[in-house]
C-alpha cells in the first residue's frame, strides 16, 4: 500500500467498534479483513451488514492475521476506514444546543494516551454529553487504539479540534456556556455545583491536571470527594464521575444554582 493511501485510511478493529462503524455509515469503508475461522456466530450480525453494504471481505490464516495485527487485541477482524471528520468549535456548539437549552461538553487538555481518551469518549457518549472538544496539539491523535477503548462511541459522539483550547474555552464563554475545571482543590464538591445550565468541562491530562492557563479561564472548579489514600484518579475515570453527576441533577431536575 502506497504511503498516500495508508494516509487516507485508518484502522478500525474489534467485532463492536467495526459494526458501529459500518452501522452508522459516517466514513467509508475500503474493505474488512477476517482471520479464517473466527467463529461465524459471533461475525455473524458484522458480515451480514458488510453484505448488504456491498463492502468488500478478505479472509487471512490465522498465521498470517497474526504476523499483521499481533499487536493489536482485534478479535480476529480489522476494517480500513477513511479517516475520522472533527467538527470546527462552531459548529460543534450549534449541534449542542439542538440537543436541549443546557447542553454539556468537555475539553481535554493534553490527554496524551489513547486508551485514557478512548475511555472518556465512550463515558461523554454514554452519559449524554453533546461533544468533545481537542487541542490539535500535544493531545493523543483519533487513532485505531482511541477508536477500540471507546467502543466505537468514536462514530457517534461530535467531536471539534481547536488550535488554542483556552481560547476555545473564551468562544464557549461567549455562547453562554460556563466553564468548568476538574480539579483536586476545586471550590466545591461536584455535586454541589448545579449542572442544569450549559457546561463546558475541563479535564486535565495524565500527571498534570488543568494547565494553569486554563484553571485561570474557569468560571467554577469543582472536586470529586475521594475516601481512599490515592492523590488523584486518572483522567477518564474523573470525567465519567463528574459525567455521571451531570445526568443525575438533569434527571431530577435540580432548582439550585452555582
Amino acid at each position: 500500500m502506497s504511503e498516500k493511501k495508508k494516509q487516507d485510511q485508518e484502522m478500525v478493529y474489534g467485532v463492536h467498534p467495526l459494526h458501529q462503524a459500518l452501522a452508522l455509515g459516517k466514513r467509508k469503508c475500503h474493505k474488512i479483513v477476517l482471520e479464517k475461522g473466527n467463529p461465524p456466530s459471533r461475525l455473524a450480525p458484522l458480515l451480514e451488514l458488510a453484505e448488504k453494504l456491498q463492502t468488500r471481505v478478505e479472509t487471512l490464516p490465522p498465521a498470517a492475521f497474526r504476523k499483521k495485527f499481533g499487536k493489536l487485541t482485534h478479535q480476529g477482524i480489522v476494517g480500513y476506514f477513511s479517516p475520522l471528520q472533527t467538527l470546527g468549535l462552531d459548529s460543534l456548539i450549534e449541534q449542542a444546543y439542538q440537543s436541549g437549552p443546557h447542553p454539556a461538553l468537555v475539553l481535554a487538555d493534553e490527554i496524551q494516551d489513547p486508551q485514557n481518551l478512548g475511555a472518556l469518549i465512550r463515558s461523554a457518549w454514554v452519559l449524554g454529553l453533546q461533544g468533545l472538544v481537542l487541542p490539535r496539539h500535544r493531545s493523543a491523535p483519533l487513532n485505531e487504539t482511541v477508536a477500540k477503548c471507546s467502543a466505537g462511541a468514536i462514530e457517534s459522539l461530535p467531536i471539534a479540534c481547536v488550535s488554542n483550547l483556552n481560547q476555545g474555552a473564551e468562544t464557549l464563554k461567549e455562547k453562554g456556556f460556563w466553564i468548568v475545571g476538574i480539579d483536586m482543590e476545586g471550590d466545591r464538591p461536584c455535586y454541589e455545583f448545579d449542572f442544569n445550565t450549559p457546561v463546558a468541562l475541563i479535564i486535565g491530562g495524565e500527571g498534570k491536571g488543568v494547565r494553569p492557563i486554563l484553571k485561570k479561564n474557569c468560571d467554577f472548579t469543582v472536586s470529586i470527594p475521594m475516601a481512599g489514600e490515592l492523590d488523584s484518579l486518572n483522567a477518564s475515570t474523573a470525567a465519567a464521575i463528574v459525567f455521571y453527576e451531570i445526568q443525575r441533577q438533569r434527571a431530577a431536575g435540580s432548582n439550585s444554582k452555582p
